[in-house]
C-alpha cells in the first residue's frame, strides 16, 4: 500500500425510509457506491476532488427529497 492510498478514507451514509436502491444509485458518482441493508440503504466510497459525501452525494440526493446521514462504521 502507497502512502497516497494510505490517505484515502472510506466514508458512509445511511438513507432510511422508503427510498428505492436504484434511485439512489442514480444520483452517485463513479466513487461511490449503495447497497441494500436490513438498516436502509448504505453510501459507501471515498472522496476524490469534488465529488465528497457531504459537500456533493447527500445534497445532491436530498435535491430528490432523499435524506441521508453520514454514519460511522
Amino acid at each position: 500500500m502507497t502512502e497516497a492510498t494510505k490517505r484515502i478514507v472510506k466514508r458512509y451514509a445511511l438513507i432510511q425510509g422508503d427510498a428505492d436502491l436504484r434511485d439512489v444509485q442514480d444520483f452517485l458518482p463513479s466513487n461511490y457506491t449503495a447497497t441494500a441493508t436490513d438498516d436502509g440503504i448504505l453510501i459507501s466510497g471515498h472522496d476524490h476532488h469534488g465529488w465528497t459525501l457531504d459537500g456533493y452525494v447527500l445534497p445532491r440526493l436530498g435535491s430528490a427529497l432523499i435524506a441521508g446521514k453520514e454514519v460511522f462504521l
